[in-house]
């Protein structure tokens, strides 16, 4: 899999506020190897081993899970790739840090992994002021971290080993934020192995459209090596929110254009399973919306759960007025009904909450705040909403 010419589409663990189970990780290799996917990227923002206390080894009784863990993935042959993401405390002079991060990935080469990740995402793009006598920018430095750890690696028992990075500067909105951030991937590309494996969220953070035509200047800097991590399921930003509409917007031409698509989803585990049925599909070419309503049709309920799916599908879809009228409203509470009440599975125990919610607050839409709601917006909403309410 770390043949230049692999594509790569799979599984980030990589969000905010959850962290899986051991079980539940073993459950994503089964369904990636079930849908002919590839990669489990293991990079947690909740794991203190992985970015608050990267310095720290991780536990023995860690590693002995892990070990196990790659070893199922390798039985179905999937590639986990693990990642350190040291930068908010990391120094780039060299010494103790550099020794401690080296040791750190090459403890996760020893474990059975062919693949290691870099990650310095989510970090002011400010190179600290100790270092500029030694680097021209935070770009620089990073590349010159890359470059010395694609030599030291194979050293500490890693040969053959694909290193991949999460730079700074991920998105191209994030390229016009300050003179930094302008300078941070031309310095980058210029001083980081070529072969490294450059992932990359789009025009944004959270990108509506992403294709080749999009890609164009970060596959230029990075000499095609450039692999989507897609966010547009991500909800750790908006955890009252869920997205499980459509993989739309995504060309096909990104088969070409990039090395890959890996979704960076809920921590969810039974909803992240269905998204990665929809990456499956997008990976095979098939369209997206008849590849939705196919799985759609699979679900309990499936009629039911398409009713009310226009206000779960994508964060940057907006409601038709035509879905708020009072007929449609009507339509989509008696489907909310039967899948609180009747539906039984653990996707809808994933899901309540914001079936629960969504029957709340068209609720709310047809009162018209009487003094008599106030007892029934303070059962349904939190403190701060629900003063909110209650007073317009």
């Amino acid at each position: 899999m770390g043949d230049a010419n692999s594509r790569f589409f799979g599984y980030i663990e990589g969000y905010y506020g959850r962290m899986l189970s051991w079980d539940d990780r073993r459950s994503i290799i089964d369904k990636l190897a079930q849908e002919n996917l590839n990669i489990y990227l293991y990079a947690p923002k909740e794991d203190p081993f992985h970015r608050q206390e990267w310095r720290k080894p991780y536990p023995a009784q860690w590693q002995a899970s892990f070990k196990l863990f790659v070893k199922h993935a390798k039985k179905k042959n999937l590639s986990v790739i693990p990642g350190i993401s040291p930068g908010l405390s990391f120094d780039y002079r060299g010494g103790k840090d550099y020794s401690r991060l080296l040791n750190k990935l090459a403890s996760f080469v020893k474990m059975g992994c062919k693949s290691v990740c870099l990650l310095m995402d989510d970090i002011p793009a400010e190179f600290p002021a100790s270092c500029k006598n030694r680097f021209s920018s935070l770009g620089n430095a990073h590349g010159n971290l890359l470059t010395r750890l694609r030599t030291d690696l194979p050293k500490a028992g890693g040969t053959d080993i694909s290193l991949w990075f999460c730079p700074t500067v991920y998105a191209d909105e994030l390229v016009e934020k300050n003179n930094e951030s302008r300078r941070y991937l031309p310095d980058l590309a210029a001083s980081m192995p070529p072969s490294t494996i450059v992932l990359w969220t789009g025009e944004r953070v959270i990108s509506k459209t992403i294709n080749a035509r999009s890609l164009r200047y970060v596959n230029e800097l990075f000499g095609g090596n450039v692999c989507v991590w897609d966010n547009v399921y991500a909800n750790d930003y908006c955890p009252s929110k869920l997205f499980f509409g459509p993989y739309k917007n995504r060309g096909f031409d990104l088969m070409t254009a990039a090395r890959g698509a890996l979704l960076n989803p809920t921590g969810l585990l039974h909803t992240d399973m269905f998204l990665l049925s929809l990456l499956a599909a997008f990976k095979e070419q098939r369209p997206c919306i008849s590849s939705w309503q196919k799985l759609m049709a699979q679900l309990p309920f499936g009629k039911d759960m398409a009713a009310v799916s226009r206000f779960f599908d994508l964060p940057f879809s907006r409601l038709h007025p035509s879905s708020l009228s009072a007929s449609r409203i009507k339509r989509c509470k008696a489907s909310l009904k039967k899948l609180i009440w009747d539906w039984k599975s653990p996707l809808q125990r994933e899901w309540y909450r914001y079936l629960y919610t969504l029957d709340c607050d068209l609720t709310l839409r047809e009162k018209r705040f009487l003094k008599d709601d106030a007892a029934w917006i303070d059962k349904k909403y939190p403190p701060v909403l629900a003063e909110i309410l209650k007073s317009r």
